[in-house]
């Protein structure tokens, strides 16, 4: 899978997970709230699998 559809699937995965996440915990999110969320659930998968990467190279 190259990077831009792992992009895509994540973007899409954290999008539905964002939505999911604000409606069950703050019932009255707007859809900014939401989106940041999503961005948030979206830059913290890439900083695991950095960090991830950097832990195989040095096993």
């Amino acid at each position: 899978m190259n990077s831009f559809y792992k992009l895509i699937f994540r973007a899409a995965l954290s999008a539905v997970f964002a939505f999911f996440i604000a409606k069950f915990f703050f019932q009255d999110a707007s859809l900014a709230k939401i989106a940041g969320l999503g961005a948030a659930l979206l830059g913290f998968s890439y900083l695991f699998e950095y960090i991830r990467k950097k832990e195989q190279e040095r096993k």
